[in-house]
């Protein structure tokens, strides 16, 4: 990797940031494809980028058969290299992935269709399918993806009623049965009734400060309070809108590392040291391809949704922030919290520990 120039550092305290992210754990909040396991191309990535665990993202707005699918998919490809991987599904997990040099993989949803309200729902909550997720060693879920369900709605909802009879349920159950609870796409009514329902502190995975770029897809001052009052943490991101847009017009413009660390501060200003944490939501193999795939929200929610995911174009990804541009560049945001002056125990929570204390308060009960 090459030291981004912008970041300004002496020799020592480069020296300082390499050691320092070389020993962190480094917990990415949003991996948002299986590819960094699946292609031998992008194997090592994660690894050159002195990524500990990442929550991957194994499903999404699918339904039951096809996310049991993606799950025992995706431990397969984990237990074909498990040289360089190995599923977690406790806090200890984590730690012994630092130990052994794995990445750890988190089991992700970034929807709560898989599973599928029965029609026993208004007899014991149609909790079986989350059950049974929860058996395979899934770990997170986001409550909705843009859209509305069953739960709550969705960022690009025209409207937002908050958590459904059924979604104050599902929260309970989550909790319950130790599934972390993930609001990054959620709306705001929805964001903050889950929020103050939940007994367990949530996670907001990839996200940036709304007040930094005018995006629904990002998180109000309020919401960012409200984290704190809860105990969870916040994954600053560098998908591009959540970085930097024009206010008015949504245009997404060009960021730097520079533009990621101002997220952090205003999100350390607002809720605090203990809450803020990193997730990427970024694909290097998208990113390489030169094409968003079928499934992005810039194909199926950008055209109707500017509002929400930026003003752009539809078909290829904005260059992401320059000196954070791939998983392989993630020492550069060492390097700059270096630069801003924080000290080493709070990089060291921004970089995965708040993650993990919440993980832990979560998974393990």
């Amino acid at each position: 990797m090459t030291r981004d120039a912008s970041l300004d550092l002496s020799d020592e305290e480069a020296r300082d940031a390499e050691r320092l992210h070389a020993d962190a754990t480094v917990i990415d909040g949003l991996v948002p494809t299986t590819a960094y396991i699946a292609d031998p191309e992008y194997r090592t990535h994660l690894e050159r980028g002195g990524v500990t665990a990442g929550n991957v993202t194994v499903a999404s707005r699918s339904r039951f058969a096809d996310a049991t699918e993606r799950v025992q998919r995706c431990r397969s490809l984990v237990a074909a290299n498990e040289d360089a991987f190995t599923v977690v599904e406790t806090a200890d997990d984590i730690r012994d992935a630092n130990d052994s040099g794995k990445i750890g993989v988190i089991l992700g949803f970034q929807d709560t269709m898989p599973i599928e309200p029965s029609e026993r729902m208004q007899v014991d909550g149609g909790f079986e399918f989350l059950r049974a997720f929860h058996d395979m060693g899934v770990r997170v879920v986001q409550l909705t993806y843009n859209s509305m369900n069953y739960v709550g709605a969705g960022c690009c909802e025209r409207t937002d009623p908050g958590l459904s009879n059924f979604g104050r349920a599902v929260v309970a159950e989550m909790n319950r049965l130790g599934v972390c609870i993930d609001l990054s796409h959620c709306g705001d009514r929805t964001t903050m009734e889950a929020i103050e329902r939940s007994e367990k502190p949530v996670v907001i995975s990839h996200a940036g400060a709304r007040a930094l770029s005018n995006v629904t897809r990002n998180k109000t001052d309020e919401q960012l309070r409200a984290i704190a009052d809860n105990g969870g943490v916040v994954g600053v991101s560098v998908f591009p809108p959540t970085v930097k847009t024009d206010p008015e017009t949504h245009e997404v413009q060009a960021a730097t590392v520079h533009d990621v660390l101002d997220h952090i501060d205003h999100v350390v200003a607002v809720a605090g040291i203990d809450h803020v944490g990193f997730g990427s939501d970024m694909n290097d193999k998208a990113l390489d391809d030169g094409i968003t795939p079928p499934y992005a929200a810039y194909r199926n929610f950008r055209p109707e949704f500017s509002d929400v995911y930026g003003r752009g174009p539809i078909e290829e990804y904005e260059p992401f922030p320059r000196g954070l541009h791939r998983h392989t560049e993630l020492p550069n945001l060492t390097g700059g919290l270096v630069a801003r002056g924080y000290s080493e125990p709070a990089i060291r929570k921004i970089l995965g520990e708040n993650f993990l204390r919440v993980f832990e308060a979560n998974w393990d009960r």
